[in-house]
């Protein structure tokens, strides 16, 4: 191909038949698509018949990196794993972080595309230019530490690894993959991989990348990025602290939901604290090629028992935390680590958990429906043996395993304290506090995912404008702003901490333009990220979503949060015809003509 930054090609695997191959990036695909979360839209949207079982034969896996993975960019480490979700039946891209994605750069491919069934367990390894399928039933029934540990003994320290855990076998419906303790969370990838029998994959890469701007110009432009991002005043929040900084400072705000988002504020934080959190640290780590540096490794013990793990991050905190009525930070470590192991997600499965505290509360489950289990809010102790029921899914952990509207659909009583959209459970931010965030939750493709307008930027941190966030007013237009640019994040793909730390639209239009040689302006960046998010929109348009799927649940716009004076509510109403106003969307929610035509989709 033409430009720089990519391999131009695809490894295909075919687990059915055993054939492996490659598939070339054409021009016109890097051109409309980026990477990452472009290349993911549109190879689903193309390859996966509509109304297929996500946990069929005919799902399809892919994995893409982004024109920036594996250069000198800075955070550029990330990569996209994409499938038609098990959870919410929408194209869903979760990214990890770590070495994997460099890796798989260098040893010469953009991304892994994988169809069909084994027929038993298996795993994946790529070595540059060759790959072969190799038995994994030793490692069957592993978690995924222990399964990446076992396979990276058996080829060796200079292979990148990733794997399922017991979740992802057992089709929990939230299923992850894990690479070291990355997670490729929400939306159950991990699920679909169990499904295929696919237990695990290896890279080993030893290329490089060809960039199309001369090695001076690149370097002095990658110097400046890099600075623009240590020069940041936010940089040390994330360094030190974590994401966890902002647990106090949302709960402030009276945004940080409480017990199922019965409330908007959380009695006492301190105990989880993130000052109380950073005695555990032992060491700090970083990403690949990420400046930042916001890993950290925790060690810690609970009833016994002793842990090594990953410092929990802001969402997972709050979502086996305070989302449950729990501020014990021993159990809501552990619950974590359990989570990232047996490889579930740590925030649907927090949301799962609160749905059924709020149904015990309600009288709607008892004991004897919860194998004896006490779902009572701030239960510390039923965290650990609901996460192994779940990911065993046996017993009421099997009703667990389906997320919180699974859950209730199955038991045909309280999905109106599910608290999610399109089937995704909502985040760390209440939308009774922050407006634009819950426009998000409501109309991004794959559901209530709070990464793809993180608008408490502009509503709260003052870093991407200065706008009101009880207010409605422009949050229709900032929204689709917002969720337009963050695809180009996700494509390229950068970190999403890039947005507090200085990368404008036109930094990132910079980013892509460096690599390839394309010339992407701050125009061309928001075009593309329109016509991807109307290639997801449009796949959701054809399995059956509608404007009713555009919702959030009935007790934002009713219940205000008992701990708000001011008594904030959020009703969608007219605002939702504001937003499809912007997206060139008719009244149902569905592109136009026009709009398709524009954007050449």
């Amino acid at each position: 191909m033409k430009y720089g930054g990519y391999t131009g090609k695809f490894l295909t695997v075919d687990l059915g038949t055993g054939a492996i191959g490659s598939q070339p990036v054409s021009d016109e695909l890097a051109e409309k698509y980026v990477g990452g979360r472009g290349f993911v839209a549109k190879l689903l949207y193309d390859m996966l018949p509509r109304g297929i079982d996500p946990l069929g034969p005919e799902n399809v896996i892919v994995f893409a990196t982004g024109p920036a993975t594996g250069t000198m960019i800075p955070t550029a480490s990330r990569i996209a794993i994409g499938v038609k979700s098990p959870l919410t039946g929408t194209i869903s891209a979760s990214y990890m972080g770590g070495h994997f994605g460099p890796e798989l750069k260098y040893a010469g491919w953009d991304g892994i595309i994988v169809t069909g069934v084994s027929e038993k367990p298996v795993a994946l390894v790529v070595d540059d230019d060759k790959a072969r399928l190799v038995d994994a039933g030793s490692l069957w029934g592993k978690d995924a530490l222990e399964s990446q540990q076992a396979l990276q003994r058996q080829l060796g320290d200079e292979f990148r690894v990733g794997a399922i855990g017991p979740g992802g076998e057992n089709g929990v419906r939230y299923g992850t993959f894990m690479h070291q303790q990355h997670n490729a969370g929400r939306g159950g990838s991990g699920s679909v991989f169990g499904s295929k029998k696919l237990k695990a994959v290896a890279v080993r890469g030893t290329g490089g990348i060809s960039v199309a701007a001369p090695a001076a110009e690149y370097i002095a432009a990658c110097k400046e990025l890099h600075d623009i991002i240590m020069e940041n005043p936010v940089r040390p929040a994330f360094r030190w602290p974590g994401t966890n900084g902002m647990l106090p400072n949302v709960n402030e705000a009276i945004g940080l939901p409480y017990r199922n988002y019965q409330d908007d504020k959380v009695p006492d934080v301190g105990p989880i604290h993130h000052e109380v959190l950073d005695t555990y640290v032992t060491s700090r780590e970083a990403c690949s090629g990420c400046n930042v540096i916001c890993g950290a490794v925790v060690e810690f013990e609970r009833e016994g028992r002793s842990y090594r793990s990953e410092r929990i991050d802001h969402e997972s905190m709050w979502a086996l935390g305070p989302n449950c009525g729990i501020v014990d930070l021993m159990a809501v470590l552990e619950a974590n680590y359990l989570c990232d192991t047996l490889g579930i997600d740590t925030m649907t499965t927090g949301s799962a958990i609160s749905w059924a505290m709020e149904m015990t509360e309600k009288g709607l489950l008892t004991k004897d429906d919860t194998d004896g289990l006490d779902f009572t809010f701030g239960n510390a102790d039923v965290l650990r043996p609901a996460i192994l029921k779940i990911s065993a899914r046996e017993g009421f952990g099997d009703t667990l395993a389906l997320g919180s509207r699974g859950a209730a659909r199955k038991l045909g009583k309280g999905e109106e304290y599910a608290m999610q959209v399109k089937g995704l459970d909502m985040a760390a931010y209440s939308p009774r506090a922050f407006t634009g965030m819950g426009i998000s939750y409501a109309t991004t493709g794959r559901g209530a995912d709070h990464n793809k307008a993180f608008t408490v930027a502009a509503e709260f941190l003052g870093v991407l404008g200065d706008y009101d966030r009880y207010s409605l007013d422009g949050k229709a237009e900032l929204v689709k702003r917002m969720q337009d640019s963050t695809v180009m994040i996700d494509s390229l793909i950068m970190c999403m901490f890039t947005v507090d730390l200085g990368i404008s639209v036109e930094l990132y239009a910079r980013c892509a333009s460096l690599p390839t040689g394309m010339n992407i302006t701050a125009d061309d960046l928001y075009a593309i990220g329109e016509r991807v998010s109307t290639v997801e929109r449009l796949f959701n348009v054809e399995e059956g979503f509608t404007r009713a799927d555009d919702f959030l649940p009935r007790r934002l716009a009713v219940e205000p949060a008992p701990s708000d004076p001011g008594a904030h509510t959020l009703d969608m109403g007219d605002v939702l015809d504001d937003y499809y106003a912007a997206r060139e969307w008719d009244a149902d929610g569905v592109p136009t003509a026009a709009l398709r035509e524009r954007l050449g989709v």
